[in-house]
C-alpha cells in the first residue's frame, strides 16, 4: 500500500475537499482502472471520449489528489528532458517525443475548459533550466543548439538576465523554453475528478485494491471492503506495479526531501 509520509502539500493548501464513496459491495463496470491519479484519471477521460457509454470505475488507496500525482512539482514538459545525456535529448525520436508532448499538453488544456478548471492550475509560461556552473551553462548552450536544429525556439540568458527574474546571485546562466505548462497538480487532479463524476465516472477514494484476478471473461479487482467485477482493467500505478507481480526489478522509485 501507498506509504505516504504526511498530507500532500499542493493538496492541503487547496482547503477542504469534496469527500468521494469507498468501495463497498459488488459492482460491475466495464473498464476498471486502478489509481486514480494524472494516468488513471486521463484514462478514465480518454475513454468515455470515445463511448461516452461506457461504465468506467476508479479505484484510489487515498484521497484524490493526496497520492504521488498531488505531490509531484507540477512541470508538463513539452521538450526533450533526458537529464542524464549530453544534451538533455537523449537518444528516442525527438520530433516524436516532442509530438507526444504536445500531444498530452493539448489533451490537459481541453479537460481544464471542459471541466472548468480554474486556469490558474494549468499556467503555459515555459521553464528554465538554471546553470550554476561552467559546465551547466556549456550544457544550456548545447542544448539550445539542439533544439535550433529541431526548429525549436529557446533563448539563452546571462547572469543579470537570471538575478532579474530570480533575486538571486546563484546562477550564471540559463536558458528559457516556451511550451512548459506549470500545474497546481492537486487542484488540476481534484478538477479532473470533479468533471469525470459530471460526466458519470464512478470514482472510490481510500479503496486500497489488494488483489485482483482473471475468472472466466472478467477481472475480478478486489478492496478490503468490496469488488469490481469488468472485462477491461488499466493498471495506472506504476510505483506499485511490482506489487503486483509485474516488472519485478527493473522499477525504482525515487523519493526527494525538500
Amino acid at each position: 500500500m501507498p506509504d505516504l509520509k504526511g498530507p500532500a502539500a499542493w493538496n492541503a493548501i487547496l482547503g477542504p475537499q469534496q469527500a468521494l464513496p469507498t468501495l463497498e459491495g459488488a459492482q460491475t463496470a466495464d473498464v476498471a482502472i486502478i489509481g486514480a491519479g494524472f494516468a488513471g484519471l486521463s484514462a478514465a477521460r480518454r475513454l468515455i471520449q470515445i463511448d461516452p457509454n461506457l461504465r468506467v470505475a476508479v479505484l484510489d488507496a487515498t484521497r484524490i489528489a493526496n497520492g504521488s500525482s498531488g505531490r509531484n512539482s507540477g512541470f508538463m514538459i513539452d521538450l526533450l528532458h533526458d537529464l542524464v545525456s549530453d544534451d538533455y535529448a537523449g537518444a528516442g525520436d525527438d520530433r516524436e517525443v516532442i509530438r507526444l508532448n504536445r500531444q498530452a499538453i493539448a489533451f490537459g488544456r481541453t479537460a481544464v475548459e471542459d471541466y472548468e478548471i480554474s486556469p490558474d492550475y494549468f499556467v503555459p509560461m515555459g521553464k528554465i533550466n538554471g546553470a550554476a556552473s561552467q559546465t551547466a551553462a556549456d550544457h544550456n548552450k548545447t542544448y539550445s543548439e539542439h533544439l535550433a536544429q529541431l526548429g525549436e525556439p529557446s533563448e539563452l540568458l546571462d547572469q543579470r538576465q537570471m538575478e532579474e527574474i530570480t533575486g538571486s546571485r546563484h546562477y550564471i546562466g540559463g536558458l528559457h523554453a516556451p511550451g512548459t505548462v506549470m500545474l497546481q497538480p492537486a487542484g488540476y487532479v481534484r478538477g479532473l475528478a470533479a468533471g469525470l463524476l459530471r460526466d458519470g465516472v464512478a470514482l472510490f477514494e481510500n479503496s486500497s485494491v489488494t488483489s485482483f484476478a482473471k475468472e472466466g471473461a472478467d477481472w475480478c479487482v478486489r478492496t478490503p471492503k468490496g469488488m469490481v467485477t469488468a472485462p477491461k482493467l488499466i493498471l495506472s500505478v506504476n510505483a506499485h506495479l511490482e506489487s503486483f507481480g509485474f516488472e519485478r526489478g527493473r522499477l525504482m522509485q525515487i523519493f526527494s526531501m525538500r
